[in-house]
């Protein structure tokens, strides 16, 4: 690709897609707008309506015989009018009095706090009295219903308890409302009554609380209100983002189709590559665009309404993570909004194309909203629902680096996998044009088998393996740590290479390297093999010390669990068969996938993915830094069986010495640093090592393709 062909497409779509009026509105105008104005109106309704029931009366209806000292208590109240027996019948009212009827709550044990309490919301056709209540309120003759059952004045009088039952209709405020001052005045009336029975019978203060029991919540007020704000908050930047990204995908897609000029821009001199990487800048950056003005607008909206309130603000770093949280989404957004606009004849079928699109986007994210869904092992992997669960994390001040290092990952994966999408649909002019081309074309069986894997391909494969590779140790959880790690190197590594080489009918020796290697570069694999560890881990332990609960994983792993199994069982599943299934997968098919890009650029990308791999952010940089060695090993010596005795040496001489309790009785798994005398040994044996690797001498060399 031609980055100035691609920065002239992303200039011209840029322009025009800034000149339409309705781009510019749903971008920049409509968060800009909505936000003060939501928040206030639903200020300024909730205020008035607080104030218009706070002035408003209460209407009371009082069924039973009267209990005096109670009703004089209430009616001190200016907020309650009670209306005696209105709204019971009047044959009801008699089989009420005469005692036929009880409470419900039997009950004899007394309520666990001096709180009063409503009855259950209960749907019981069975009880005359609570449907004549459900009556009255349904026709709003009352806002709430006080019942005196029967015998509660001799029960005072006998210093007995009492039965009150209040009925309210919880779905109308003005019923709230009249609940919420009746529990009041009920509540401090029962204080009063117990308060003049211990007086009159000398008791201690204490003898009807018995036991003081207070709660009180850990949460800090920022955390109760990040909580709330971050559980709305990303469906809400995800959904105005992808809108925004969604009517410039139809304008620079389908639109151009309407105009006729997609057919002048695929007969200019370019690569359809480089019109779809120039396309997606602009989407993309028009998305982008969207989430900072919604970020800015909600930032500036809620620090204002947070200091009126009194109420945490949200700090400027939490809002930057934000949006660079967002730009991994509107990534994957806008590509995959290109991919199927460019699918649609003509703009109508592409707005009915991404409303579809935007609505399957938008529902797994709005079940990140819904309480108990937290970002864990499961859901780190799942597409923009993992992104909407780390925002939420960063306002709840929960964020755990393992965590973060997977979501990220798995967005980048699935931004990856877009991309590749809308690619491929760019690359056949007859679904551009609006021609008869079909969904089917974009299958990698449509395409002509190529005599050596692309980047595009590899980073694909990579993206799909590392998300089933994920999921699928999770489900083996529980079978065993040598069932899974077998199953996970030969499952998810090595066989969907080699099936891929033979359906792609790609030359293997050639993509695999599997060319014998000469004498040198198997002396320089072994000393490598050897040495390379150590030196790795003396230069990161410095810069990035692991946790305890990871070194202590580690050794676990090492022994294949908490018993130590036999050596030739460890040395089986912990270094053949990595370095035959991850060098097969890494530095076969995907570094050969990627020598297109030059020596270092595909060494270094492929050590990249192979540190990804491995899925632990304190591991990212050894493995990177190992996969570096095994690459420029494979590489330098045209064999991928050097790098092979690269990796099997490492990973079984470490395990070895787990194995046999050295590292127990020299503290190498307990080491936060690596000695500088053991670590300046190992790199000056690793340089020799590194010096003998050679290509083979039957073969020329080319100096401008070879590192070193």
């Amino acid at each position: 690709m031609r980055p100035q062909i691609i920065w002239t497409i992303f200039r011209k779509e840029i322009t025009e897609a800034l000149r339409d009026r309705l781009t510019l509105l749903v971008v920049l105008g409509l968060p800009i707008l909505i936000y003060p104005l939501v928040v206030t109106v639903l200020v300024r309704i909730q205020k008035t309506q607080e104030a218009v029931e706070d002035q408003r009366i209460s209407q009371v209806a009082v069924w039973g015989q009267p209990v005096e000292p109670l009703l004089k208590f209430l009616q001190r109240t200016n907020t309650l009018k009670l209306d005696p027996v209105q709204g019971l019948p009047t044959e009801l009212r008699r089989t009420f009095e005469s005692g036929e009827l009880q409470p419900r709550r039997t009950d004899k044990s007394p309520p666990a706090s001096d709180e009063a309490t409503a009855t259950e919301s209960k749907d019981d056709s069975d009880d005359p009295l609570l449907l004549a209540a459900r009556k009255l309120l349904t026709d709003k003759a009352a806002d709430a219903v006080l019942v005196l059952w029967p015998g509660t004045t001799e029960a005072l009088d006998q210093l007995d308890r009492g039965n009150i039952t209040v009925f309210y209709d919880e779905v109308r405020p003005a019923s709230v409302k009249a609940w919420s001052r009746l529990r009041e005045q009920l509540t401090q009336f029962r204080r009063e009554l117990v308060g003049q029975r211990q007086e009159q019978l000398k008791l201690p203060a204490g003898f009807a609380t018995a036991l003081e029991i207070r709660s009180e919540s850990v949460a800090t007020p920022k955390k109760v209100f990040g909580n709330h704000f971050g559980r709305l908050l990303p469906l809400l930047l995800i959904m105005l983002s992808a809108t925004g990204a969604l009517y410039a995908a139809v304008d620079l897609t389908a639109g151009e189709k309407d105009r006729t000029t997609m057919q002048t821009l695929l007969c200019a001199p370019v690569l359809p590559l480089e019109i779809v990487a120039g396309k997606f800048l602009a989407v993309w950056s028009i998305s982008l665009v969207s989430a900072f003005a919604n970020i800015l607008s909600l930032g500036f909206t809620f620090t204002r309404v947070a200091a009126a309130a009194n109420l945490p603000t949200i700090p400027l770093g939490t809002l930057a993570a934000v949006l660079g949280l967002l730009s991994l989404v509107t990534c994957t957004v806008a590509a995959a909004f290109i991919g199927v606009a460019a699918l649609a004849r003509d703009a109508k079928d592409a707005g009915n194309f991404l409303s579809a699109a935007l609505t399957l986007l938008i529902v797994p994210v709005a079940a990140s909203i819904m309480p108990g869904v937290e970002l864990n092992a499961w859901t780190a992997f799942v597409p923009l629902v993992n992104i909407a669960l780390l925002i939420k994390t960063l306002f709840l001040e929960e964020l755990r680096a393992n965590l973060f290092f997977l979501t990220v990952v798995a967005a980048f994966a699935y931004a990856m996998l877009a991309l590749v999408f809308a690619s491929r649909v760019f690359g056949k002019e007859e679904i551009l044009l609006g021609g008869a081309g079909s969904v089917r074309q974009l299958l990698p069986g449509q395409t002509r088998a190529k005599s050596e894997p692309t980047p595009g391909l590899v980073l694909t494969l990579f993206a799909v393996v590392l998300v089933v590779t994920f999921y699928g140790s999770l489900l083996l959880e529980g079978r065993g740590l040598v069932t899974t790690i077998l199953t996970v190197q030969y499952g998810f590594f090595l066989l969907p290479v080699v099936l891929l080489v033979l359906l792609k009918r790609f030359p293997v020796a050639t993509t695999f390297s599997l060319r014998p290697p000469n004498w040198r570069s198997v002396v320089g694999a072994l000393l490598i093999g050897v040495s390379g560890g150590v030196a790795v881990a003396g230069l990161t332990l410095r810069l990035l010390p692991p946790p305890d609960s990871l070194v202590e994983g580690l050794r676990d792993a090492l022994l294949l669990g908490k018993d130590p199994a036999p050596l030739w069982l460890v040395w089986l599943v912990l270094a053949f068969t990595p370095a035959l299934c991850e060098e097969a997968f890494f530095r076969g098919l995907t570094l050969s996938g990627l020598r297109r890009l030059g020596p270092w650029a595909a060494i270094g990308l492929s050590a990249l993915l192979f540190g990804i791999a491995h899925a632990s952010i304190y591991r990212l940089l050894p493995t990177f830094l190992l996969g570096v060695v095994l690459g420029y090993v494979a590489w330098r010596s045209r064999s991928i069986y050097c790098s092979m005795i690269v990796h099997a040496l490492n990973n079984g001489l470490i395990a070895t010495l787990v194995h046999f309790g050295v590292d127990a009785e020299w503290g190498l798994m307990e080491m936060k640093f690596v000695p500088w005398s053991l670590t300046f040994g190992a790199l000056a044996v690793l340089a020799v090592g590194l010096a003998l690797i050679g290509p083979p001498r039957s073969r020329p060399v080319d100096a401008e393709s070879t590192p070193g």
